[in-house]
């Protein structure tokens, strides 16, 4: 889980961007081509250059570009001041500082002076969306989204390269099934386009493949990453050779991330050697550089190739001081400190698991500040927006109030018709009032919606982050303890903790917060106790049957803590001396209360079996649960163990 959950968080800022593919140029003919062209030249220079160019001279650009603004070419001119504004603002974004870029863009909607075409208003709204996206201001991605919309139905043309900012929300909200539906849609729109880009597609079809690798589809997620590298020989091999070879060396980095979560290591190591050659070629994009070769230590590791996996990860530390992102940094220290561990280097594997746990702690702090800050930011932007609408409310007083005097002088000439209009001007002015304060209300009402329904399932997630941080530290506590009874205590806690873990989880990734589904939490759970405790000598199969029930999260926890208590029991105990074992986890409604049944065909209980008499944690935790939910416990001995729980579904908190 630690392991693919770094991973996946680093390298998808490479992926879902991989789509830029283009070529780069040296970095000083840039800067003293740049140079030498005069203020609205620069400009028309810049907009030529690809997105991966633009990145790569991203601080050139934003120290130079701001002080443009006083050239007498571009404030002389309405047209180049509003061409240079756009560019400015595109030169913020991907700088990372949004609120320049957002604050550029919104001086260019509010500017009276010049009237937008569709198309310039367009790509105004795209920016916009990008900015409010990299800020977490999702309420108002969704509103420019519908004004895109609006311009598409009109026939306005859509920039192409902009096509998954939708899906990308949804993933960013972990609703990874709609980003997946979304993206298909995203690709079907741009298969009209005869215009369009032939390295989009096949860039397209690897992001799907990333979704659906997120969503744990690997069988999908190889469909879909074949198809990409189909398409990119089709199209792109001869038209774009270099483009074809970035795009095919970062589809089969991805592949290989789908044959490590396999164990197929073998077959990950010559993808991740191809992805690692193509990158060699592009000096700037040292954090795919990096991440590949993390993943090719990790699979060396994993076939105990130690030599090989520490001389990869001595060269991924020339990248370091050049990554910016804290999850390839955590995931670094991770897979060198489980290297050390291999190398029997103790103490030392400890410390780069400390540095693991403190920077992921960080991260987890700093995405928190993410979130709050993201609330101010949108209540300084509301502010200034605020104050334009006051502005303009002003002017609009004064006009109303000149238009009073008018209409007062003719009203001596005309006073029965006047009076006539101003009654009708006067119901009809109050209609269209009450309808605005209507609409006004539903529309924050739908917001402030979404945005609990976004809270919540962040609260969720950070739960399920810290309880497997808590997990994270009981296992490191076990690994440095030589007390075998306390380790056994300590993997007892970390399973108990794992099962509340994965009922958060479940929650944060359904669309229904308020119950589990628990046939598929019970798989996970049992999956989760096998990788514990089995071992190679003995094989145990599990069978759960838990049909369509689903139960309250106040219900899900204490029973998921006894079902982990019996099951871990029957691993622990139910089979000695045997080779192969069953066990049965039957989850029924019966009329207004629900019956758990758990079987093993093990060598069963001892005689005269009393729990009360046992002085266990774990039947003490069990029986107390049991009375927790209101319930009734017996057990029998019949070819193995039989364990029965009725119980009640809690209805409150208690």
């Amino acid at each position: 889980m630690f392991r693919f959950g770094i991973f996946k968080t680093a390298l998808s800022i490479v992926l879902l961007f991989a789509s830029v593919c283009h070529a780069t140029v040296e970095k000083d003919s840039i800067r003293n081509a740049y140079g030498s062209k005069n203020a609205i030249d620069k400009v028309l220079f810049y907009e030529k250059l690809d997105l991966n160019t633009k990145r790569s001279y991203q601080d050139f650009f934003y120290t130079s570009f701001p002080r443009l603004s006083q050239d007498p070419l571009i404030q002389n001119s309405k047209k180049n001041d509003i061409r240079y504004r756009f560019a400015l603002a595109e030169v913020y974004n991907i700088k990372g500082d949004e609120i320049n870029a957002i604050n550029v863009l919104k001086s260019i909607r509010n500017d009276k002076e010049y009237k937008l075409s569709d198309t310039e208003y367009m790509n105004l709204l795209v920016a916009l969306q990008k900015s409010y996206l990299n800020l977490n201001l999702y309420s108002n991605v969704f509103q420019i989204n519908s004004e895109i919309g609006t311009l598409r139905k009109k026939g306005v043309y859509f920039p192409l390269w902009s096509y998954n900012i939708k899906s990308q929300l949804y993933a960013r909200l972990y609703l990874y099934e709609k980003a997946i539906r979304q993206l298909k849609s995203e690709i079907r729109d741009l298969e009209r386009y005869v215009q369009n880009d032939p390295l989009i597609i096949p860039s397209a079809y690897n992001d799907l493949g990333f979704y659906y690798s997120l969503n744990d589809n690997i069988d999908s997620s190889f469909y879909y990453y074949k198809r990409s590298l189909q398409l990119s020989e089709r199209y792109l091999k001869k038209s774009q050779p270099e483009a074809y070879n970035r795009l095919t060396g970062t589809v089969k980095g991805n592949m290989a991330v789908l044959y490590c979560k396999r164990n197929d290591y073998k077959t990950a190591i010559p993808l991740l050697q191809e992805d690692i050659s193509v990158n060699s070629g592009n000096k700037d994009d040292n954090l795919g550089s990096a991440t590949s070769r993390i993943l090719l230590s990790e699979c060396y590791s994993r076939l105990q190739q130690y030599d090989r996996a520490k001389t990869v990860l001595l060269d991924v530390e020339q990248f370091l001081p050049h990554i910016s992102q804290p999850a390839t940094l955590v995931y670094f220290y991770k897979t060198k400190a489980e290297l050390l561990k291999a190398l029997k280097q103790t103490d030392r594997a400890y410390a780069y698991y400390k540095k693991a746990f403190r920077l992921n702690d960080s991260i987890n702090k700093q995405n928190q500040s993410r979130l709050l800050g993201g609330n101010e930011i949108l209540y300084h932007l509301e502010q200034q927006d605020d104050l334009i609408a006051q502005q303009q409310t002003a002017i609009q007083h004064k006009q109303k109030y000149i238009l009073q005097i008018i209409l007062s002088a003719l009203m001596i000439i005309t006073l029965f018709a006047f009076i006539y209009m101003i009654n009708s001007r006067k119901k009809q002015l109050k209609i269209q009032k009450m309808n605005a304060e209507i609409s006004a209300k539903n529309k924050v009402i739908k917001e402030s919606l979404s945005e609990k329904e976004t809270l919540l399932r962040e609260i969720h997630h950070r739960v399920n982050n810290n309880l497997q941080m808590i997990s994270g530290i009981l296992a490191l506590q076990q690994m440095y303890n030589t007390d075998d009874s306390i380790r056994l205590i300590l993997q007892e806690g970390q399973a108990r903790i794992q099962s509340i873990a994965l009922i958060h989880k479940a929650l944060y990734h359904s669309d229904n917060f308020a119950r589990v589904s628990f046939e598929s939490y019970l798989n996970e759970l049992v999956t989760a106790i096998q990788k514990t405790y089995q071992n190679e000598a003995k094989t145990i199969h599990c069978i759960v049957d838990a049909g369509q029930i689903e139960l309250n999260i106040n219900t899900a926890i204490p029973l998921s803590l006894i079902i982990n208590e019996i099951i871990t029991n029957s691993f622990k105990h139910a089979f000695k001396n045997r080779s192969e074992g069953r066990i049965n986890i039957r989850l029924s409604k019966l009329n207004d209360h629900y019956k758990l049944s758990i079987s093993d065909n093990g060598i069963g209980l001892p005689d005269h079996f009393d729990p009360t008499n046992l002085h266990s944690i774990g039947f003490d935790l069990i029986m107390g649960l049991t009375k927790q939910l209101d319930g009734e416990l017996t057990w029998q001995n019949q070819n193995g163990t039989q364990i029965n729980i009725t119980f009640n579904e809690i209805t409150t908190q208690s």
